[in-house]
Protein backbone atom coordinates (compact mmCIF):
# COMPACT_ATOMS: atom_id res chain seq x y z
CA UNK A 1 0.00 0.00 0.00
CA UNK A 2 1.70 3.70 -0.89
CA UNK A 3 -0.14 6.43 1.10
CA UNK A 4 0.02 9.82 0.44
CA UNK A 5 1.87 12.59 2.60
CA UNK A 6 -0.12 15.28 4.69
CA UNK A 7 0.73 18.62 3.47
CA UNK A 8 -2.16 19.62 6.43
CA UNK A 9 -2.09 19.50 9.86
CA UNK A 10 -4.40 16.51 10.83
CA UNK A 11 -4.06 17.23 14.88
CA UNK A 12 -3.30 20.65 16.69
CA UNK A 13 -0.13 19.00 17.68
CA UNK A 14 0.46 17.20 14.52
CA UNK A 15 4.23 18.26 12.47
CA UNK A 16 4.97 18.90 8.88
CA UNK A 17 8.85 18.62 9.51
CA UNK A 18 10.32 17.46 5.98
CA UNK A 19 12.68 14.33 6.05
CA UNK A 20 15.07 16.06 4.05
CA UNK A 21 18.41 17.86 4.24
CA UNK A 22 19.46 15.44 7.40
CA UNK A 23 23.41 17.01 8.40
CA UNK A 24 25.79 14.48 6.61
CA UNK A 25 28.47 15.07 9.88
CA UNK A 26 25.19 14.18 12.12
CA UNK A 27 24.26 11.07 10.59
CA UNK A 28 28.23 9.89 10.56
CA UNK A 29 28.41 11.05 14.38
CA UNK A 30 25.11 8.88 15.12
CA UNK A 31 25.89 5.88 12.80
CA UNK A 32 29.03 5.60 15.27
CA UNK A 33 27.60 6.73 18.62
CA UNK A 34 23.98 4.91 18.18
CA UNK A 35 23.40 2.57 15.27
CA UNK A 36 27.04 0.80 15.41
CA UNK A 37 26.24 -0.02 18.98
CA UNK A 38 22.87 -1.52 18.56
CA UNK A 39 22.50 -5.52 19.58
CA UNK A 40 21.91 -7.92 17.38
CA UNK A 41 23.13 -5.98 14.48
CA UNK A 42 25.11 -8.85 12.79
CA UNK A 43 22.56 -11.20 13.40
CA UNK A 44 20.77 -13.06 10.24
CA UNK A 45 16.68 -12.53 10.48
CA UNK A 46 14.00 -12.58 7.96
CA UNK A 47 11.95 -8.72 7.41
CA UNK A 48 9.92 -7.99 9.80
CA UNK A 49 8.79 -4.83 10.71
CA UNK A 50 6.88 -4.44 14.23
CA UNK A 51 5.16 -1.52 15.25
CA UNK A 52 2.90 -0.20 18.16
CA UNK A 53 -0.23 1.18 18.20
CA UNK A 54 -0.82 2.98 21.25
CA UNK A 55 -0.50 5.49 23.66
CA UNK A 56 2.43 6.85 26.61
CA UNK A 57 3.00 4.45 29.14
CA UNK A 58 1.36 1.35 28.13
CA UNK A 59 4.70 -0.35 28.34
CA UNK A 60 5.80 -0.31 24.35
CA UNK A 61 9.29 -0.35 25.76
CA UNK A 62 9.19 -3.19 27.67
CA UNK A 63 7.19 -5.46 24.72
CA UNK A 64 10.00 -4.04 22.84
CA UNK A 65 12.70 -5.54 24.90
CA UNK A 66 11.47 -8.76 25.75
CA UNK A 67 11.28 -9.67 21.58
CA UNK A 68 14.11 -7.98 21.01
CA UNK A 69 15.72 -10.53 23.72
CA UNK A 70 14.15 -13.96 22.87
CA UNK A 71 14.10 -13.15 18.99
CA UNK A 72 17.33 -11.02 18.36
CA UNK A 73 15.89 -8.08 17.08
CA UNK A 74 17.09 -5.15 15.84
CA UNK A 75 16.03 -2.40 18.68
CA UNK A 76 15.25 0.80 17.49
CA UNK A 77 13.93 3.82 20.16
CA UNK A 78 13.51 7.16 19.61
CA UNK A 79 14.44 8.35 22.80
CA UNK A 80 17.65 6.47 22.07
CA UNK A 81 18.36 8.56 19.11
CA UNK A 82 17.79 11.46 20.88
CA UNK A 83 20.11 10.75 24.14
CA UNK A 84 22.88 9.90 21.08
CA UNK A 85 22.01 13.34 19.67
CA UNK A 86 22.34 15.12 23.23
CA UNK A 87 25.66 13.01 23.37
CA UNK A 88 27.22 14.70 20.19
CA UNK A 89 25.19 17.66 20.88
CA UNK A 90 25.24 18.72 25.01
CA UNK A 91 24.26 22.32 24.14
CA UNK A 92 21.20 21.65 22.69
CA UNK A 93 18.26 22.95 24.90
CA UNK A 94 15.86 23.10 21.56
CA UNK A 95 13.36 20.50 22.31
CA UNK A 96 11.79 21.17 18.65
CA UNK A 97 14.90 21.08 17.15
CA UNK A 98 16.30 18.03 18.77
CA UNK A 99 12.78 16.32 17.63
CA UNK A 100 13.38 17.49 13.93
CA UNK A 101 17.28 16.36 14.16
CA UNK A 102 15.58 12.60 15.86
CA UNK A 103 12.90 12.33 12.63
CA UNK A 104 15.13 13.10 10.43
CA UNK A 105 17.97 10.74 11.21
CA UNK A 106 15.47 7.94 11.93
CA UNK A 107 13.61 8.31 8.71
CA UNK A 108 17.29 8.32 6.77
CA UNK A 109 18.03 5.14 8.92
CA UNK A 110 15.02 3.36 8.18
CA UNK A 111 15.67 3.90 4.20
CA UNK A 112 19.39 2.36 4.58
CA UNK A 113 18.37 0.10 7.28
CA UNK A 114 18.47 -3.18 4.75
CA UNK A 115 21.69 -2.18 3.24
CA UNK A 116 23.11 -1.80 6.72
CA UNK A 117 22.77 -5.12 8.24
CA UNK A 118 20.84 -8.79 7.59
CA UNK A 119 18.48 -8.49 10.76
CA UNK A 120 15.91 -7.65 9.28
CA UNK A 121 13.43 -7.87 12.48
CA UNK A 122 12.92 -4.14 13.00
CA UNK A 123 10.96 -3.30 16.40
CA UNK A 124 10.37 0.23 16.19
CA UNK A 125 9.81 1.19 19.97
CA UNK A 126 7.60 4.22 19.52
CA UNK A 127 3.88 5.25 18.43
CA UNK A 128 3.58 4.64 14.78
CA UNK A 129 -0.27 6.37 14.62
CA UNK A 130 0.81 9.83 13.89
CA UNK A 131 2.98 9.25 10.67
CA UNK A 132 2.38 5.72 10.12
CA UNK A 133 1.56 6.72 6.06
CA UNK A 134 5.43 8.56 5.79
CA UNK A 135 7.15 5.36 8.25
CA UNK A 136 5.50 2.36 7.04
CA UNK A 137 5.99 2.74 3.51
CA UNK A 138 9.41 2.57 3.91
CA UNK A 139 9.75 -0.67 4.98
CA UNK A 140 6.76 -2.19 2.73
CA UNK A 141 9.02 -0.65 -0.28
CA UNK A 142 11.99 -3.01 1.04
CA UNK A 143 9.65 -6.02 1.51
CA UNK A 144 9.52 -5.86 5.35
CA UNK A 145 6.30 -7.82 6.88
CA UNK A 146 4.37 -5.93 9.37
CA UNK A 147 3.31 -6.85 13.33
CA UNK A 148 1.14 -4.63 14.50
CA UNK A 149 0.33 -4.43 18.27
CA UNK A 150 -2.43 -2.17 19.31
CA UNK A 151 -2.90 -1.17 22.94
CA UNK A 152 -6.38 0.52 22.76
CA UNK A 153 -7.17 1.91 26.07
CA UNK A 154 -9.80 4.07 27.38
CA UNK A 155 -8.37 7.55 27.79
CA UNK A 156 -8.96 7.32 31.58
CA UNK A 157 -6.90 4.46 31.67
CA UNK A 158 -4.19 6.01 29.86
CA UNK A 159 -4.33 9.24 31.83
CA UNK A 160 -4.16 7.17 35.23
CA UNK A 161 -1.17 5.13 33.92
CA UNK A 162 0.61 8.10 32.54
CA UNK A 163 0.41 9.90 36.15
CA UNK A 164 1.16 6.73 38.17
CA UNK A 165 4.63 6.47 35.93
CA UNK A 166 5.37 10.13 35.47
CA UNK A 167 7.05 11.38 32.65
CA UNK A 168 10.10 10.75 31.01
CA UNK A 169 13.24 12.65 30.49
CA UNK A 170 11.97 13.61 27.34
CA UNK A 171 8.58 14.59 28.05
CA UNK A 172 6.49 15.73 31.25
CA UNK A 173 3.86 13.44 32.14
CA UNK A 174 1.46 16.70 32.03
CA UNK A 175 2.66 16.76 28.25
CA UNK A 176 2.22 13.17 27.50
CA UNK A 177 -1.64 13.79 28.80
CA UNK A 178 -2.29 16.60 26.67
CA UNK A 179 -1.58 15.14 23.47
CA UNK A 180 -3.68 12.12 24.51
CA UNK A 181 -7.03 13.62 22.52
CA UNK A 182 -4.37 14.07 19.39
CA UNK A 183 -3.41 10.45 19.59
CA UNK A 184 -7.15 8.96 19.78
CA UNK A 185 -7.24 10.64 16.56
CA UNK A 186 -4.56 9.31 14.73
CA UNK A 187 -5.06 5.89 16.20
CA UNK A 188 -8.43 5.90 14.71
CA UNK A 189 -6.98 7.22 11.42
CA UNK A 190 -4.41 4.14 11.66
CA UNK A 191 -7.24 1.17 12.75
CA UNK A 192 -9.01 2.39 9.81
CA UNK A 193 -6.33 1.23 7.50
CA UNK A 194 -4.56 -1.36 9.08
CA UNK A 195 -5.28 -4.48 11.21
CA UNK A 196 -3.33 -5.35 14.17
CA UNK A 197 -2.08 -8.57 14.76
CA UNK A 198 -2.47 -8.83 18.68
CA UNK A 199 -4.53 -5.97 20.77
CA UNK A 200 -4.46 -5.33 24.65
CA UNK A 201 -7.11 -2.97 26.57
CA UNK A 202 -7.99 -1.94 29.86
CA UNK A 203 -7.58 -5.37 31.62
CA UNK A 204 -5.23 -6.66 30.01
CA UNK A 205 -2.36 -3.73 29.11
CA UNK A 206 0.44 -5.37 30.62
CA UNK A 207 -0.44 -8.84 30.08
CA UNK A 208 2.78 -9.25 28.07
CA UNK A 209 2.85 -13.25 27.15
CA UNK A 210 -0.50 -12.13 25.12
CA UNK A 211 1.86 -10.32 22.22
CA UNK A 212 4.56 -13.06 22.94
CA UNK A 213 2.57 -15.77 22.06
CA UNK A 214 0.73 -14.08 19.05
CA UNK A 215 4.43 -13.00 17.76
CA UNK A 216 5.74 -16.67 18.22
CA UNK A 217 3.21 -18.20 15.92
CA UNK A 218 3.57 -15.19 13.45
CA UNK A 219 7.24 -15.73 13.43
CA UNK A 220 6.02 -19.74 12.88
CA UNK A 221 4.10 -18.77 9.97
CA UNK A 222 7.39 -16.63 8.25
CA UNK A 223 9.51 -19.39 9.04
CA UNK A 224 7.11 -21.87 7.40
CA UNK A 225 6.68 -19.61 4.33
CA UNK A 226 10.78 -18.86 4.02
CA UNK A 227 11.26 -22.48 3.99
Amino acid sequence: MTMAKHKRKLSPHYRLDSTDGVDIDLRAKLDEIYLKKLENLHVSNPKICIVFSAGAATGKSTVAQKIAAKYNGLLLENDAIKRAILEFQPDMHDKDRLNLLAWQYSMDLYRRLDSLTQNGLVIRDGVIDWYYDRILPIFQEKGYRLFIIAIRLSTEKNRKIILERGGTPTARAERLIELLDDQAIHQARFGAEFAPNVILEDDTVFDHHIVMDAFGEFMKEVSEVSK
